[in-house]
């Protein structure tokens, strides 16, 4: 008889505890994206441009997007294989750049 109610009691604490796990509201899930940024050793204030888009990581380090301008051909590495004989690209500094129209390659 003993034996009998100590058991029904923990059926019942875990049924208990299996109603209540089922109302939770709350959402910890985070995108294995999300998790691959969060464990790069990198800074956090370089982690937080690349979320936002600002720089990107490419090979193991922290670059600055592909930039595109108005009157100049993408970065060699942008173009597809059958566009490679476009030789244009703007090989000066930023702050040299004359072009109106300035953007990031998408």
């Amino acid at each position: 008889m003993l034996l009998f109610e100590s058991l029904n009691r923990i059926t019942t604490s875990l049924s208990n505890y299996v109603v209540r796990r089922e109302f939770a509201t709350h959402n910890n899930s985070v995108s294995i994206l999300q998790q691959f940024y969060n464990r790069l050793s990198i800074r956090k204030k370089y982690i937080k441009a690349i979320k936002r888009g600002t720089l990107i990581w490419d090979k193991g380090q922290v670059r600055i997007p592909p930039i595109i301008a108005e009157g100049y051909d993408p970065p060699k590495y942008c173009l597809l294989p059958n566009e490679k004989h476009r030789n244009n690209q703007y090989r000066g500094k930023f702050e040299n750049l004359t072009a109106k129209k300035v953007s990031f390659y998408d």
